[in-house]
């Protein structure tokens, strides 16, 4: 077989595989998830459009790059020094563990909702609770040793719960309503 030959079939392969279905929805999500916090929106807002996000990539796509995308919200806040302002700098410390929640929250829709079947509101239930207790957890240490203020228990537990919770019910409710799933 020519070398030009296989050269072209190596770019017809990547051509291919680079512009799938998969790979343009992830690339999509991950664009939405980076803006989405630049926005002036409240946090409530902004909190449950990422939520959702992730929640549906976790539950729809089949790529374990998928895991990728929990990274891209939080960037975008640090970046921007949007979400706390002149706190930004504290928020910084807690990135691997918002990372680590996302990545959680994620793991827990793909696999007891998408994987296992299990109940979608028990899913999502779980996966709300299982990430607001990693960020709760890890700001109360981080406060105790004062790397972040006090503010970062409210908006690392109940804040975090509530949009991951919202994040499920609108994700649900597309599926059934919009998408009728």
């Amino acid at each position: 077989m020519p070398l030009e030959y296989k050269n072209n079939l190596l770019l017809d392969n990547l051509h291919a595989n680079f512009l799938s279905t998969e790979n343009k929805t992830l690339f999509s999500y991950g664009l939405v998830l980076f803006l989405i916090p630049l926005f002036p929106l409240h946090q409530l807002i902004i909190g449950t459009i990422v939520n959702a996000l992730l929640i549906k990539s976790a539950i729809s796509m089949k790529t374990k790059n998928v895991f990728l995308l929990a990274l891209i919200p939080s960037i975008a806040v640090a970046a921007g020094g949007v979400l706390f302002g002149g706190l930004t700098s504290s928020t910084i410390y807690m990135l691997p563990f918002i990372w680590a929640g996302n990545a959680t929250l994620m793991l827990f829709m793909r696999r007891m909702f998408a994987r296992e079947n299990k109940n979608y509101l028990i899913s999502s239930l779980a996966g709300a609770t299982a990430k607001t207790a990693l960020l709760f957890s890890a700001a109360f240490v981080m406060l105790a040793y004062s790397f972040v203020p006090a503010l970062f228990l409210t908006a690392f537990g109940i804040l975090q719960f509530g949009t991951a919770v919202a994040g499920a019910i609108a994700v649900g409710a597309a599926d059934k309503f919009i998408f009728k799933k």
